[in-house]
This record gives structure tokens, sequence and C-alpha cells, in this order.
């Protein structure tokens, strides 16, 4: 009798390595990447908002009223907030447009007074 033959056994082959996409770290790069560029984006937004006159001023006025009765109480709270906007510093310039403005207004003011009267006129 034949001694049986040992054959050898090679280990199974590795799977193919993923495509590059596939890997959590590109997703952890973009995430990074799009939060840097909406603090830019938003940074520079809220720098575009603010005025050179220093914005309003924001005052929040509450009052409350308390009513005790026999058999129940009643609370009445009223809040009020206003805003209060400065006047940018007057410059030359600033008051020549208001000027204009102002007499561009009456001279279109005039214009339609006279148009009212001529309709007016003309009605049978």
């Amino acid at each position: 009798m034949e001694p049986a033959r040992e054959y050898e056994r090679l280990p199974p082959e590795a799977p193919p390595p993923g495509p590059w996409w596939a890997t959590p770290w590109l997703a952890i790069l973009v995430a990074i990447i799009a939060l840097l560029i909406g603090g830019v984006v938003g940074y520079a937004i809220g720098e575009s908002g603010k005025s050179e006159s220093g914005g309003g001023a924001t005052h929040a006025i509450t009052n409350t009223t308390t009513v005790t009765q026999p058999a129940k109480t009643v609370t009445n709270t009223v809040t009020s907030t206003t805003v209060k906007e400065t006047a940018a510093p007057a410059n030359q310039a600033n008051e020549e447009r208001r000027r204009e403005a102002e007499a561009d207004l009456r001279k279109v003011e005039k214009e339609n007074q006279e148009l009212k009267q001529k309709l007016e006129e003309s009605k049978p």
C-alpha cells in the first residue's frame, strides 16, 4: 500500500481592495472641508451686514400686573420691544442727495395734484 499523498493547501486569496471612495476617511475629510467653507461664508455674510452707524439699540420693556381675587389669581404680562436706529453722521454728499430727493418729491406731488385737478375738471 502506498502512503497517502499530502497536498500543500494554499491559503485563500484575499479580496481585492475596495474603491478609493469606499473608505470613511474621505467622508470625514469632505465634512471638515464643508464645515470650514460654511464658516468662512457665514463670517463673510455676517460681516457684510454690519452698518457703519453702529446699528440700532434694542430696548425691551416688560410690565406685569397681578390681580388676586378670592378664587383665582390672574397675571397679565405685556412686553414691548423697540429698536432705536441711530442716524448716520451727516456729511455734505448725503445732505445734497437728501435735498435733491425732497425737491423731486415736491415736484412729483405738485404734478400729481395738477393731474388730479385736470381729471376732476374733465368729468361731466
